[in-house]
């Protein structure tokens, strides 16, 4: 089922369409780019119809895939260019931009430290501070969302850390997902899809979402982009996704004034979708845990319920609502398909502070 990646492409499609980007922004290539769109075909029971498509940037790269490999082509060039020392960064228990961090800049020879806040303890949190562990991260336990901010306000001033805020998405790391809509743009020419109506993907701190919104506007393009809600109303709403977009915006035309006029005064098409995160951030719904199935009958890979699976569930929503009947659906992957092997012994190493959260039952 899994699609093998093209090996690392040498340059994105955004510096040959703003060539005076090349020349001002670090550039790390680390995405088999592009990445398949296929038909979503194991979906039809659940969807209730088989003509939905998928983005496959869970297979992005073999180190480790998912949303944050595109932002740190450009984030990470960024902290080698800046002669960065390490990096610190901030996550949930089961933060898979943490996990991206740790993998990454393991592979770059970069250090990592990582702050973890509460979240529910799941599966796939347990297998997120082994994952981290395993990449050579030190991690230092936050707790509640307060007490983490200042033990990341700590840690960050460590001499020599580049910081990566939660999500990853400044402007620099959203170049990432508007250079991914001209890739879309170059399948679609081809053929191998037709031009998507509707974008639905998981979201968070929302840089994803911004980001393909505004390209999409910059493209002229009239699809909508539906981010299922993962988190907080009062961390991702329609004012925070503006503020996203617009000083993503200022910042490309800052240095590709072309960019700002291809634009316009179009913002892009963008909604939320509420119905999804139940108790909040983390928490499994009995909805959410039947979609897990169904995410690895689609992947082959096991999901979980903070993103995934209740993308899916919001997917389904979108795909069963009578006023998206005739539209071009595409789901956004953005999980990584890559479970890297743990060593052994890794267990052993999990702070002591952390040890809890391998104690007792999960809650998915």
């Amino acid at each position: 089922m899994a699609t093998a990646p093209p090996p690392p492409r040498a340059r994105p499609p955004l510096f040959d369409a703003l060539p005076s980007l090349a020349a001002t922004v670090p550039f790390l290539p680390l995405a088999s780019a592009p990445t398949a769109v296929e038909r979503c075909a194991a979906l039809a029971p659940y969807l209730g119809r088989d003509d939905v498509w998928m983005k496959r940037d869970d297979l992005i790269s073999p180190v480790y895939g998912g949303n944050k490999v595109r932002r740190y082509e450009f984030v990470l060039a960024d902290a080698k260019a800046r002669g960065a020392a390490s990096i610190v960064t901030l996550g949930g228990l089961a933060s898979t931009q943490v996990m991206a961090t740790a993998r990454f800049g393991q592979s770059l020879g970069l250090p990592v430290t990582a702050v973890l806040f509460d979240q529910p303890v799941t599966r796939f949190a347990r297998e997120a501070i082994l994952t981290d562990l395993d990449a050579g991260a030190t991690l230092i336990y936050g707790g509640g969302y307060a007490r983490s901010a200042w033990r990341f306000y700590q840690a960050r001033r460590a001499p020599g850390a580049y910081v990566i805020n939660p999500g990853a998405a400044s402007p620099r790391a959203n170049l990432g997902y508007v250079d991914a809509v001209l890739e879309l743009a170059a399948q679609v020419e081809r053929g191998e899809m037709p031009r998507p109506d509707v974008i639905v993907l998981p979201t968070g701190s929302s840089g994803t979402l911004a980001a393909l919104a505004l390209a999409t506007a910059w493209l002229g393009w009239e699809t909508e982009v539906v981010g299922v809600r993962i988190t907080l109303r009062a961390a991702c709403n329609a004012l925070t996704i503006g503020l996203i977009r617009e000083r993503t915006a200022r910042w490309i035309t800052a240095r590709a004034p072309g960019f700002g006029r291809a634009l316009g005064g179009r913002r892009g098409r963008y909604r939320l979708f509420h119905d999804a995160i139940g108790e909040g951030y983390g928490y499994p719904t009995a909805e959410s845990v039947e979609a897990m199935e169904w995410y690895r009958a689609l992947t082959g890979e096991s999901g979980e319920v903070t993103y995934s699976a209740k993308a899916l569930v919001g997917l389904r929503a979108v795909a069963r609502d009578p006023a998206y009947a005739k539209k071009t659906i595409l789901l956004w992957q953005t999980l990584s398909g890559v479970r890297p092997v743990i060593a052994e012994g890794t267990r052993e190493r999990v702070p002591a502070e952390l040890r809890w959260v391998f104690e007792g039952d999960v809650v998915a």
